[in-house]
């Protein structure tokens, strides 16, 4: 039987696939790679947010390395009116990863606050062995 996928943060529905337009298994190794992929894409369809696209994924990337068991899978779509980045990994931990409160002692825990704040909408998924984010940006009307 599927498990229900767990949400923390998600505003409307969760992940929206659209048309994919690219998928990417990455590790600490391809952080780089990522990043140019998510800058060309993002740099054609909304030139505007190419940056903060590139940063919000970059983030969500770092965080499936350090806590999704060292790799992870970026999926790109295009729905009607949005880019969606999604980052699946195999966390394996059971938890949702919440989007922690900033505070000025912290050396670390910013990541999703970032892609939260970059992006227009943020969703966080969980199943018992599997972390699904979404980064999704408007595009230009």
């Amino acid at each position: 039987m599927p498990q229900k996928w767990e949400h923390a943060e998600v505003r409307g529905q969760g992940v929206a696939r659209g048309r994919e337009l690219r998928r990417v298994e990455f590790g600490p190794d391809d952080l780089r790679r990522v990043r140019e992929i998510v800058r060309a894409i993002a740099g054609e369809r909304i030139p505007d947010r190419a940056d903060n696209a590139v940063l919000a994924v970059h983030e969500i990337a770092v965080n499936s390395i350090v806590h999704g068991g060292g790799h992870g899978v970026l999926l790109i779509d295009e729905t009607a009116d949005s880019l969606v980045f999604t980052v699946e990994d195999d966390d394996g931990t059971g938890s949702v990863p919440e989007v922690l409160a900033l505070d000025d002692e912290s050396t670390s825990g910013r990541g999703l606050w970032i892609a939260q704040r970059l992006s227009d909408r943020l969703t966080i998924e969980a199943r018992p062995t599997r972390t699904r984010i979404g980064v999704h940006l408007r595009l230009a009307s």
